[in-house]
């Protein structure tokens, strides 16, 4: 079988945890970039990385890397490819350009110039370009004078999960809160019988993906629609045999026991959370209306809390929100007693405020906030102040 090479792009902050997770799916020979992770293998890796990576944005299949020290050039090189065999005539397509360079300082005109070169493979009939849904994108990511072309084999971002969720105010990115759940160690912890508690949960993100991690359901088998579905090159046959293996999985982790538990002090948000978890499936994650100050770990548990409190972007949220960090770090440290707290944090004051010493100071990027995942370890035995 052919080998192939893949980027898979994630949040800056989550390569090394993505290049883990490849590897434990049997994906081998990556080699970690900025915001991405690179593999090699057969095409069915390729697929399997659309299908279970909880942590990647996209999965891209390298084509060929080309000179571009300017747009001719750039012109030459895609035009040397035959994308007839990869892009059928009857086919949509778009391209998505990344990068610039001295002589190439404009994405949308580097994007222009791929097309043309695309369409020049093609006699008579040629694919159209649809921006909105194409049936397949073609990926460039310029870097200096030299011009990656790849076809992107997810269509949607992976983190798009399940058709038919709503988010909330500010909502968890799901391939975030995955990245933050697996720098937690939940999925180890899970399988020794650890309890999740989210008592901020908001729209659920932190509770489906814990929960999907427990079952052992892959992330991708709720998409219809994939980009490698309008690539010329794709092998059903090695598709249907990803999906029937992630099925028995699915079958086999659903005798599972899930210990995740959710709240939040708006009655809004616990609704939207429990239609969330409803139409991905996860029923069996427990849900309350509860303020942060009414917080409790389950009788006779242990396990993490992990939190998404507001961040406070705006002059003068540090002061509002500061009374909500210290409760926070109030709970955790009278209550959660053996837990382990994790909290997403991005302004240091805040974080300060929480009036615990962080164990881990993990860096992340949340969108283009750059965040910090911050580990509390809390003691099995109150503190003397505290009794």
């Amino acid at each position: 079988m052919m080998r192939q090479r893949f980027v898979a792009t994630c949040t800056r902050g989550a390569e090394e945890v993505l290049a883990a997770e490849l590897t434990s799916l049997g994906i081998g020979e990556t080699d970690v970039d900025r915001g991405a992770v690179r593999f090699t293998g057969q095409l069915s890796h390729g697929y399997r990385a659309c299908l279970w990576s909880r942590i990647a944005s996209r999965v891209l299949l390298v084509l060929d890397r080309v000179q571009a020290p300017h747009a001719d050039a750039l012109y030459d090189g895609v035009a040397r490819l035959d994308w007839r065999n990869h892009l059928p005539p009857q086919r949509t397509f778009r391209v998505d350009f990344v990068g610039t360079s001295d002589a190439l300082r404009n994405t949308r005109f580097g994007a222009q110039v791929t097309k043309d070169a695309v369409l020049s493979s093609f006699g008579g009939r040629a694919p159209r370009v649809d921006t909105r849904r194409p049936d397949l994108r073609i990926h460039v990511h310029l870097r200096q004078d030299w011009a990656q072309l790849a076809l992107d084999l997810t269509g949607e971002a992976l983190h798009l999960r399940t058709p038919g969720r709503k988010g909330g105010d500010a909502p968890l990115r799901e391939n975030l809160a995955a990245t933050l759940l697996h720098i937690a160690d939940w999925p180890l912890k899970s399988r020794e019988g650890a309890t999740l508690v989210d008592p901020m949960c908001g729209s659920g993100t932190f509770l489906s993906e814990a929960a999907g991690i427990v079952l052992d359901r892959a992330p991708g088998l709720g998409r219809k629609h994939w980009g490698f579905l309008g690539w010329a090159g794709h092998d059903g046959a090695a598709w249907q045999a990803e999906l029937r293996q992630a099925r028995e999985r699915g079958r086999e982790g659903a005798q599972r026991q899930v210990r995740v538990r959710g709240s939040d002090r708006s009655a809004e948000q616990v609704k939207r959370a429990r239609y969330n978890l409803g139409v991905s499936g996860l029923e069996d994650v427990v849900l309350a209306v509860r303020s942060l100050s009414d917080q409790h770990p389950p009788e006779g548990e242990e396990g993490i809390v992990v939190v998404n409190p507001p961040f406070g972007e705006r002059l003068g949220d540090e002061h509002d929100l500061a009374p909500l960090y210290r409760e926070l770090g109030d709970v955790l440290r009278r209550r959660f007693l053996g837990w382990t707290g994790w909290i997403l944090a991005s302004d240091r004051n805040l974080a300060g405020s929480i009036g615990l010493r962080p164990a881990r100071r993990v860096p992340i990027h949340n969108g283009p906030l750059e965040c910090r995942w911050l580990s509390f370890p809390i003691r099995k035995e109150k503190v003397a102040r505290d009794r």
